[in-house]
């Protein structure tokens, strides 16, 4: 195998392809990254059999050929390289030398044929959407996915895709996000009222920090039990998890008594400081209620706070208490000024939505107070 391509262009390739290796394995070859020289491209893949990523580069290929290179190794070492062009070339005994201006290296590869093959993913079912809708997509419902494995369909995100909306649903049994995307144009063609699929978090972890925020669309292929994401000149590919999502439409809250408006960031700043003092296992705090105000309040053997926020309430008063990393977790994920929290009463959960938006809301359980 010989080619020579672009430093950066290389290094935006190992980039996207380690995020599929393996950090934790006692299989060596998944350690590395796969590179396979053909037409006028390479192609770089990693894998943890969980998740497969390819990405393709162009390069004057002059000689075809493949060979696994320690992806840590590798990353670092291009990484340092200069600009300009690099050479790269490994012989029968899979040893890889990279050649830059007078810089020569050269690093012990493997057999390329022990590298597990990443599967194809069937194109007949598929759906479309801009990059910076899959992005604030995942941002806004992965971190509610459940990081036990006892209930493996909550590790993921369902996705429930209609004729004209995608519905992206994430909870963990103490709380909920639900994300929805309307679309002019059809997903599907086929006479169906919808289908759906779950995701693993991990797998849309690592698609997020492949995005831009663009309008480029990304493809979504999927069968019954795998998904390949095509962005640009990459493909993730990655396993979906099998069993029934819980009927999240059955646990959302109605009839609420309490509304409240609040600036999100002096709700985050005030809930940030209750933290300090929370008791650290469940990091409980404390909303007291009042006709036009709350008061934040937590304690523990580390000592008390409290504080009044003036805010607009409608609705009955109330005493209810949370976790406050639930609360911050959802408050981060959203970009508007001001939200709105509606309650039943101390033991029903709490629905947080934007101000003036409809695509996305956050449901918490409260804690139980003694």
């Amino acid at each position: 195998m010989k080619f020579v391509c672009d430093k950066n262009s290389l290094l935006e390739g190992v980039n996207i392809a380690i995020r599929g290796v393996s950090s934790r394995t006692t299989l060596p070859i998944l350690q590395g990254i796969k590179i396979t020289a053909k037409g006028n491209n390479i192609k770089l893949s990693g894998t943890d059999l969980e998740i497969g990523i390819e990405c393709q580069i162009p390069a004057a290929v002059e000689e075809e050929g493949e060979t696994v290179v320690p992806a840590r190794i590798f990353s670092d070492l291009v990484k340092k390289l200069p600009e300009g062009e690099v050479e790269v070339k490994s012989d029968s005994q899979n040893t890889v030398n990279v050649v830059s201006g007078d810089i020569n290296f050269s690093i012990a590869g493997s057999n390329p044929e022990e590298f597990p093959e990443i599967p194809e993913v069937s194109r007949e079912k598929s759906f479309k959407l801009p990059q910076s809708i899959l992005k604030d997509l995942i941002k806004k419902t992965v971190f509610c996915v459940s990081e036990e494995q006892t209930r493996p369909i909550l590790t993921g995100v369902l996705f429930e895709v209609f004729p004209n909306e995608l519905k992206a649903v994430a909870l963990d049994g103490f709380r909920m996000a639900i994300y929805s995307y309307k679309s002019e144009e059809s997903f599907f063609d086929e006479e169906a009222e919808k289908y759906s699929l779950v995701i693993p978090g991990d797998t849309l972890d690592e698609i997020s920090r492949i995005l831009e925020d663009e309008e480029t669309e990304v493809i979504i292929y999927h069968t019954s039990n795998q998904v390949l994401f095509q962005i640009d000149n990459t493909k993730v590919i990655s396993r979906l998890l099998e069993g029934s999502f819980i009927n999240y439409n059955a646990v959302l809250p109605k009839d609420f008594k309490t509304e409240i408006t609040i600036n999100k960031d002096v709700f985050m700043e005030s809930l940030e400081r209750a933290s300090l003092i929370a008791e650290s296992k469940n990091n409980l705090v404390k909303f007291e209620i009042g006709d036009s105000f709350i008061v934040i309040s937590s304690s523990s053997e580390k000592g008390s706070m409290s504080e009044k926020l003036e805010v607009e309430v409608k609705g009955m008063l109330l005493e209810i208490a949370f976790n406050s990393r639930y609360l911050l977790d959802a408050l981060k994920a959203i970009d508007e000024e001001e939200v709105n929290l509606y309650f039943i009463n101390s033991i029903n959960p709490l629905i947080i939505k934007p101000v003036g938006e409809k695509e996305y809301l956050y449901m918490i359980l409260p804690v139980k107070l003694n």
